[in-house]
């Protein structure tokens, strides 16, 4: 083991005073401290390069090589030591000027016994900070590193599926075109469950590419006017195939006194309704209900997905817009998802200067409302 990091009380005393020097040795070895001594700057330096030091303790006035000279060797090649002036009265600016370039601490002489050893434990706690912080930072690198790596392999991972998934689903249509015994009974069955299987991938993928594209800062909104009541009605015309094979009914879309058009990117409001009406259809029970309002408010529209469906805890209201997070691991094993559609959603809603919330409460279903301004937010530059 580095003994540097071993034994961070491991000290070495620089000063061109025999008396200052045994003074020093004994009263920082008598509170447990290793010392070594060195007579000059240029012994300071070859001791050293010969052992790993916690602490320096030099005299800022010394012929040939002065205390401010090894104090910046000492920054130069070893950084994490805490170097401390020793410094007569009149060099205090000369201890100032040290403290600027980077010396832990300066004690002027005379000085008692007391204010040494202080000073030497002063000087052990910011050294131990200073690794601490050192040792935090690599750590964050290196967690930014893997997280940079995970994102690279989940969006790579995910282009490579996109292309077999289209094919495999042109490949399904045009059987079901070309092979009339697939047109009814047990083989129309299975290939209304290989289509259905085929559509959730393609909305996991979907959602995996957007999340990875916002955590690269590249999913960004290209805003033009939006009429978000011909985007709801699309939305619930696309998925209402697999309203109707969950069972679930989905009325109209309902707009109190919402503005004709607002400035948004409609690809992206798609998927926030998409990724919505997906979290209603998988939560409802068959029987259930499920729909759209829409509403105006002074500045903007409020948009509201509901279901009759089991609804969410409120002390998961705000977790479940976190990336990842799901409430019951059970219902979401059976309905599937990778746990980012709600992150999305609350991405896409915050780029377009809005805001996203739930309400809910367990077997009452749940109100996934957004709020997204009528024009352009200066939160979305």
């Amino acid at each position: 083991m580095d003994p540097y990091l071993s034994n961070p009380k491991r000290v070495l005393v620089v000063d061109d005073d025999e008396s200052m020097l045994d003074l020093c040795a004994r009263v920082l070895g008598a509170d447990g401290f290793e010392v070594a001594l060195a007579r000059n700057g240029e012994e300071a330096l070859a001791r050293l390069a010969d052992g790993k030091f916690g602490a320096i303790f030099t005299d800022l006035t010394m012929p040939g090589m002065d205390g401010m000279e090894v104090l910046k060797y000492v920054k130069h090649n070893h950084p994490s030591v805490c170097v401390n002036i020793v410094t007569g009265a009149g060099s205090i600016e000369g201890a100032v000027e040290c403290m600027r370039l980077g010396a832990c601490d300066f004690i002027a002489k005379p000085f008692s016994v007391g204010e040494l050893a202080a000073m030497a434990f002063r000087c052990l706690g910011h050294r131990a900070r200073k690794l601490e912080v050192e040792r935090l930072k690599r750590d964050i690198s290196a967690y930014e590193e893997l997280d940079r790596m995970k994102s690279e392999f989940v969006s790579n991972v995910s282009h490579e599926l996109r292309t077999p998934l289209f094919s495999m689903g042109g490949a399904l249509e045009l059987l079901r075109e070309n092979v009339p015994e697939l047109s009814s009974g047990t083989a129309l069955k299975l290939c209304d469950v290989l289509s259905h299987n085929l559509s959730r991938l393609n909305s996991i993928v979907s959602n995996v590419l957007n999340f990875s594209r916002i955590e690269k800062g590249s999913f960004r909104p290209s805003f033009r006017s939006v009429d978000l009541a011909a985007l709801a009605r699309k939305a619930l015309e696309d998925l209402q195939p697999l309203f109707a094979r969950s069972g679930i009914c989905v009325g109209p879309v309902s707009v109190f006194s919402a503005p004709a058009s607002i400035e948004a990117d409609p690809d992206q409001l798609e998927q926030v309704l998409i990724n919505l009406l997906g979290n209603a259809i998988k939560f409802t029970p068959r029987g259930g209900e499920a729909g759209i309002t829409i509403s105006g408010t002074s500045d903007g529209a409020m948009l509201c997905v509901w279901d009759t469906g089991r609804g969410i805890p409120p002390e998961y209201h705000l977790k479940i817009f976190d990336r990842f997070y799901q409430v019951d691991g059970s219902m979401t094993r059976d309905a599937g998802g990778s746990g980012i559609g709600l992150s999305i959603v609350k991405a896409i809603v915050e780029m377009h200067g809005g805001r996203v919330w739930v309400e809910s409460s367990p077997a009452k279903g749940a109100r996934m409302n957004v709020f997204l301004p009528a024009k352009r937010s200066a939160l979305a530059d």
